[in-house]
């Protein structure tokens, strides 16, 4: 008996004399899991760094809001490194605004962002005003999402990708928690992130959420459901506002969150194991949910506090050599190559699918063009009808096809409180000499009101310029490339007549007109070229005036004729532009054939150009103005005075048959104040020149005229902000203030 125990003892001192024996045992199955908080999470990339740098492999990874986008990326395949280059040089101001830049608008958008008015995305559907989901739809944070995780567009679950990964979002019908395990990933992460109120909430399926914070922003149970042995918890803490920013409606929406997130973060700090799990909490205390632009230093803190956790990680630590090969295993999908055999276009209700048909036929029977792709859907997405516009790539599964196929799904989610919407514009202006101007507008859009996509527009303008403009746009095909529109309008200027520098008078010009233009959009998108016949009167008439002096006839004239025009516009901005150009020709010709009581043609032009280099801008202007035939009356003459059109004179003060003018505008961009309020604050000076030729002498002196001026200008949500100071050729000066759109 004694001889058949020997061998048994002999081998369990073996055992007990050799821990090497042990190091065979399997590694411990290591669930990842990170917080929401904003702008807070980059520091996960921090901490991702420190556990590359520590050798620890990662089994599973679950997270919440900005949590789910770093850790959807990071098990996508994408490193540390990729992703803190990535979120250290966006530009996050223009990844939370939705649209694409205004060069991309087609020309009949941005002819509409020349108007007095801003865009607050007001609908109006039979007879309810309906109010968007939040402030941004995320469209270009989508996309960015989509870039980050290409490669694994075709993954049948998120167990496929190469590490399985889990993001948790609030069901908003019935505030339960989701977990999402498969799913178009970019759409999924964004849900995760969609904070109310600032984010519109993501229709998946049938359902509709928001930010997972909500319910469980630090998921250390749903990383325990993946079947790991233990967690590394990195809790991004509570980002509670001092009282001092609770005085606002803002203030405490974002409080209440910040409560609502911190009991169910408290609920799941509880669950950790001291003797097992480690938990990791960076010092963020200094760095808001929404200062995305301290991206780096968040980085920097996560990298800090990973740090001095590395006694407790070490343990987790792989060798080289097995941490090279887990790497290599869990390697980045290269795209597919596989081509497309379907484009499908889901989700459309008012908007005709076949608007889509270039996107499709740009991807059919080929691998997924990304780039081509997004560039198509900015497009579309530039109308200015559509939420956002998202993609999905699937395997093709027909048994008729020898060779793997994709399908390529691009969900269209249209705007729910369109297709007709409110728009509102405010303007105010003085030059302290002449004139106070104001002015109050509406305009109602409504789209698509047939399958090619035709639109009526009216607005509605009160105040020193009254006016009712109203048009059908109504394009021929769906491209655009032709379109008639009829229009009508009624309106009431001012026009003031001054004699050598001082006002004498001042008209009330009366205009209507009832017209139809026939139009083409030309190839590119960013012309249009409008010939068309109206049928028109002017009638001024006296405000103010000195009762000797004779200045405007008092009758009606009649002045139906012909007018042509052309818009040509890639100007990054219709305020403040930074870089792009825009020409703008016009010819009206009143025809006596027509019934008109003149015969002239009046001709002008204009072409901004605006270069950039940094933060410096140089803007040049060039316009002319001509007239032919019978003289211009007064109020159709060409017009010079007012800020930056011969600054330090009067608002419209000298007047002439002809006219040319130039000018430099330079200003520097200080910065950029909170979006969407503003987009930048400049300051600057601009040089002007003038000519009038064929003036009423008694009026204005023909000649060259010179103006300067200093200013401070705000890109804001309603136009162009400026406080000015401006000085003629002749040493006369006055202050400019403007807000909007006079």
């Amino acid at each position: 008996m004694r001889r058949w125990l020997l061998p048994w003892f002999l081998l369990l001192l073996c055992c007990i004399a050799l821990p090497g024996v042990a190091a065979d045992a399997p590694h411990p199955r290591i669930g990842l899991v990170l917080s929401g908080g904003g702008a807070r999470g980059a520091a996960h990339v921090g901490v991702l760094k420190v556990l590359e740098e520590l050798r620890i492999p990662i089994s599973a990874i679950a997270g919440t809001s900005m949590g789910a986008l770093v850790g959807g990326v990071y098990a996508a395949g994408r490193s540390a490194a990729e992703m803190e280059w990535h979120l250290t040089r966006v530009d996050w101001d223009d990844l939370l605004l939705d649209d694409p830049p205004r060069q991309h608008w087609p020309i009949r958008r941005k002819q509409l962002d020349l108007q007095p008015s801003v865009d607050l995305s007001v609908g109006f559907h039979k007879g309810r005003i309906k109010l968007p989901g939040g402030a941004l739809a995320g469209q270009k944070v989508e996309n960015f999402f989509s870039a980050l995780i290409a490669g694994t567009e075709a993954v049948p679950t998120f167990d496929d990708l190469p590490i399985p990964f889990r993001a948790v979002a609030t069901d908003l019908e019935d505030g339960r928690m989701k977990v999402f395990d498969s799913g178009p990933l970019p759409e999924v992460m964004r849900a995760s992130m969609s904070v109310p109120g600032v984010f519109a909430p993501v229709e998946i399926g049938e359902r509709i959420y928001v930010d997972g914070g909500l319910v469980r922003n630090l998921p250390v149970d749903v990383a325990r459901r993946m079947g790991v042995d233990l967690v590394i918890a990195v809790n991004l803490g509570g980002a509670l506002l001092p009282r001092d920013r609770l005085q606002s409606v803002v203030g405490v929406m974002e409080q209440m969150l910040a409560i609502l997130t911190e009991k169910n973060v408290q609920d799941s700090l509880a669950q950790l194991r001291p003797d097992q799990d480690i938990l990791i909490s960076p010092d963020l205390d200094s760095i808001s949910s929404s200062d995305f632009k301290s991206a780096a230093e968040a980085i920097r803190r996560g990298e800090a506090a990973a740090r001095a956790a590395a006694p407790a990680l070490r343990r987790l630590s792989l060798s080289p050599a097995a941490y090279a090969a887990w790497r290599a295993a869990r390697a980045r999908p290269t795209a597919d190559e596989a081509p497309i055999a379907a484009v499908e276009i889901a989700g459309l209700t008012q908007v005709n699918p076949a608007l889509f048909a270039p996107l499709a036929a740009h991807q059919q029977g080929r691998p997924l063009d990304r780039e081509r792709l997004e560039s198509d859907i900015q497009t579309i997405y530039g109308l200015g009808d559509f939420k956002n516009i998202n993609y999905d790539l699937n395997p093709l599964v027909d048994p008729t096809l020898s060779d793997d196929r994709n399908r390529l799904l691009v969900r269209a989610h249209e705007k729910p409180w369109g297709p007709g919407y409110l728009s509102f514009g405010l303007g105010l202006s003085t030059d302290f000499k002449s004139d106070d101007r104001y002015s109050l507008r509406a305009t109602y859009r409504r789209s698509w009101l047939n399958p090619l996509g035709g639109e009526w527009l009216t607005s509605v303008q009160f105040g020193d310029l009254m006016g009712l403009h109203t048009e059908v746009y109504q394009p021929l095909a769906i491209d655009r490339r032709f379109f008639v529109a009829p229009s009508l309008s009624i309106g009431m200027a001012p026009v003031s007549v001054f004699e050598q520098g001082t006002r004498i008078a001042r008209y009330d010009l009366i205009r209507d007109a009832i017209g139809l233009d026939l139009g083409s959009t030309l190839p590119g998108g960013n012309a249009e070229l409008r010939i068309g016949a109206f049928l028109g009167s002017a009638t001024p008439k006296r405000d103010t005036s000195f009762p000797s002096i004779p200045t405007i006839p008092e009758q009606s004239m009649n002045e139906s004729g012909l007018r042509v025009a052309f818009r040509y516009d890639t100007l990054d901005s219709a305020t403040l532009p930074r870089r792009g150009n825009r020409v703008v020709l016009d010819l009206r010709a009143p025809e006596p054939v027509m019934g008109a009581d003149l015969d002239f043609q009046r001709v002008s032009g204009h072409w901004t150009a605006a270069y950039s280099s940094g933060a410096h801008t140089l803007v040049s202007r060039a316009e002319f103005g001509a007239g032919f035939g019978d003289p211009l009356p007064y109020y159709d003459q060409f017009a010079l005075g007012g800020f930056q059109r011969l600054s330090g004179y009067a608002i419209d003060e000298l007047r002439g048959d002809r006219m040319a003018f130039g000018s430099l505008t330079y200003y520097y961009h200080l910065t950029r104040l909170k979006l969407p309020l503003t987009r930048g604050v400049y300051v600057g000076g601009s040089l002007e020149v003038g000519t009038l030729e064929d003036t009423e002498p008694a009026l204005t002196a023909p000649g060259t005229r010179f103006g300067s001026s200093l200013f401070l200008g705000v890109d804001t949500l309603i136009g162009p902000a400026y406080l000015g100071l401006g000085v003629s050729g002749d040493g006369e000066g006055t202050g400019y203030i403007s807000i909007g759109w006079p």
